[in-house]
């Protein structure tokens, strides 16, 4: 399984990745909140290990923006010692599984392992709307059975929209689930996206413009 760990302490880190790998899981490591939130939106991991307590942006900052940003990973946090209030936020927000500092190294990767199992059995694979496929695994988009070439942010638009078949996003919201900005909107800079996924993905059409509303994605004009 694809791991981010997201660690400060780098002795520790290197112990979790090393017993990760050892147990057969592919491992990578960041030791800060901008880097882990960098990696875990550009690579397609099935599980991210989030220390809460981390320098600039902590665990949960980080996950909220994950979530946000409708990163799918499954998330174990690391919290200290009988703090219960970071164990029930860090599930209120969207993590998967906590597990307290210190911890036995074969307990992690048993709660690894779990997680791995959930996420196999309920992960969607694949979102589909018409013959246009987006490929969650691989991060790949398909027109019937032609691939097309899209860049992180045209997929990360792509998947907010095919999420949701049918719903209509404003331009505000697009801005907000695909750049994370919460001031200063910039309304032309998701029009110029939305024209590169019609130029590559729409013949016949899927994405269309709702006057006034903004965009949604499905088989028949709205």
């Amino acid at each position: 399984m694809r791991t981010l760990v997201v660690e400060d302490e780098v002795r520790l880190a290197r112990h979790v990745s090393r017993a990760l790998t050892n147990a057969g899981h592919e491992t990578a490591v960041v030791h800060d909140g901008e880097a882990a939130l960098a990696d875990a939106k550009k690579n397609p991991y099935e599980l991210i290990i989030l220390d809460v307590m981390l320098p600039g942006i902590d665990g949960f900052e980080v996950l909220r923006r994950l979530r946000k940003a409708h990163v799918d990973s499954r998330v174990l946090i690391l919290t200290a010692r009988g703090e219960l209030n970071d164990r029930v936020n860090g599930l209120a927000m969207g993590a998967d599984d906590y597990l307290a500092k210190p911890f036995a190294m074969q307990e992690l990767v048993a709660r690894v392992a779990a997680l791995g199992r959930r996420y196999a059995e309920k992960a969607p694979i694949k979102l589909q709307v018409a013959d246009l496929t987006l490929d969650l695994t691989n991060n790949e988009v398909f027109r019937g059975d032609r691939r097309i070439e899209v860049s992180v942010r045209e997929l990360t638009l792509l998947r907010v929209l095919m999420r949701e078949p049918g719903r209509v996003f404003s331009r505000t919201e697009l801005c907000e689930k695909v750049w994370e900005r919460e001031h200063e909107y910039d309304m032309k800079l998701v029009e110029v996206f939305i024209s590169r996924l019609r130029r590559k993905i729409d013949v016949p059409p899927l994405i269309h413009t709702v006057r006034h509303l903004g965009y949604t994605i499905r088989e028949t004009a709205p």
